[in-house]
């Protein structure tokens, strides 16, 4: 039943990304007098519609995504002898620079969804970890880690990773991300003391990602009334450091040892201020398990039309800059091709978010559009980019090319994205149970 679930997610994400994308070319032709076609949501039979001018604004039998067709295009079967008809509304009779806006309107579109998603979800409010906007303070070192043969310390505040900048633990835990595998410089401050070491990163997870094991203060937002927490002493804006000798990564791992002491009594290692305090506290069981009474400490983005609009914006394009940044090092073999997501990635990907909600959903819908967008201009035809290659050539030379020159980069970057194509499908299904046993 997940599966299915999967797949439908899967069909309704990949639809709305492809029906903006295409969206925004049509209309963009549209603007611009250029005969149009279809415009169809989905492929192959037409259910219903209706139309627009010359268009036939359709809904079609296969849902997944849709399409455009202009006047004059290659693969323009609809027309008669279009260089005849003398109307000038064919596409490829039309100046360059409009061609090239209307292939550049599509992957503009995706990144302008990217922006309307990220300004909703700020004014419908997004929960975030207090951890990601604060200075990459290190809570805990994961014991065997090439962090802790290093020598970091819980304590220890990430200045620099390989000469840059780490202002907040949401920079400092991507730059990790991305250099898996990968000599690492680090700078430190430790106690007003500025240090400077190097450590050799690992590979985690399905995805390769960069580890070097260490993590946020796990800080507690609200201590409940009467509760063995505030027996103990605990305190709003306490960072719990150990249980039992064991580090704290994350909240969630507070709940599965607090379940497994019972009703036994805990050692807290807990960091207030500066100050590092021994505490212990008992949990109770009110009927749902053992509890010790604490809250996560979350921070509420929320924000009215105008800041939310700033904040979609600065959220794209943070977003952008970590995509190419992303591209680059996948393209110098700095990161595993696993670290990809195809089709199988990205059912999995959208089912899980929506059974997690809306919110989940729409930030699923928000980056893959973005992703859509920037990888269609990579230059090979026929993603846009490829395009845009060809227009912008010919505009530095000032001529068209030959069909044949035209021909020769189409299929070469027909073979290119086949290529691409099975690469991402073999990452897709080297991380599955049934075929990433047998796959190297």
């Amino acid at each position: 039943m997940e599966i299915l679930s999967n797949i439908w997610w899967f069909i309704v994400v990949l639809g709305v990304l492809i029906f903006f994308h295409e969206f925004g070319h049509f209309i963009t032709a549209k603007a611009f007098g250029i005969r149009v076609f279809i415009f169809s949501f989905g492929f192959g039979k037409r259910l219903l519609g209706f139309k627009w001018g010359d268009t036939d604004c359709r809904i079609s039998l296969v849902p997944l995504g849709g399409y455009v067709k202009l006047e004059g295009e290659a693969d323009d079967q609809l027309s008669e002898d279009t260089s005849q008809r003398g109307d000038g509304r064919d596409f490829t009779t039309r100046p360059r620079w409009q061609r090239i806006l209307v292939y550049l309107a599509g992957p503009a579109a995706n990144v302008l969804l990217t922006a309307a998603v990220m300004t909703g979800l700020y004014m419908a409010g997004v929960w975030v970890e207090e951890s990601i906007d604060q200075p990459p303070v290190i809570g805990a070192v994961e014991a065997g880690s090439p962090a802790e043969a290093a020598g970091i310390r819980p304590g220890d505040r990430i200045l620099a990773i390989d000469g840059e900048a780490q202002e907040t633990w949401d920079e400092a835990l991507f730059a990790i991300l991305i250099r898996p595998e990968a000599r690492v410089g680090m700078d430190l401050e430790r106690a007003g003391e500025r240090l400077s070491l190097s450590l050799r990163s690992i590979a985690v997870g399905q995805e390769g990602a960069g580890a070097i094991g260490v993590w946020p203060l796990v800080r507690i937002g609200r201590v409940l009334e009467g509760s063995p927490a505030e027996v103990a002493g605990l305190r709003a804006d306490d960072a719990i450091l150990e249980i039992d000798g064991q580090a704290i990564h994350g909240f969630g791992d507070i709940p599965p040892i607090v379940s497994k002491a019972g009703g036994r009594e805990l050692a807290l290692e807990v960091l207030r201020g500066e100050e590092t305090l021994e505490l212990r506290a008992t949990p109770r069981d009110d009927g749902g398990g053992p509890l010790l009474g604490i809250e996560h400490k979350r921070v509420l983005r929320q924000y009215r039309l105008p800041r939310a609009a700033v904040e979609g914006v600065r959220a794209t394009w943070t977003m952008s800059l970590r995509m190419l940044e992303f591209l680059g090092r996948l393209l110098t073999a700095q990161l595993s091709p696993k670290s990809l997501s195809g089709p199988i990635g990205i059912a999995g990907a959208s089912g899980e978010a929506a059974r997690q909600g809306a919110g989940s959903l729409g930030l699923l819908i928000a980056m893959i559009s973005l992703n859509v967008g920037i990888l269609n201009l990579f230059p090979m035809p026929p993603l846009d980019g490829g395009h845009l290659a060809i227009l912008i050539g010919e505009s530095v030379v000032r001529r068209d090319f030959s069909l044949n020159v035209k021909i020769w980069i189409a299929n070469a970057g027909a073979i290119a994205l086949l290529l691409l194509i099975a690469f991402v499908l073999y990452s897709d299904a080297s991380k599955t149970s049934l075929l990433g046993p047998y796959l190297p």
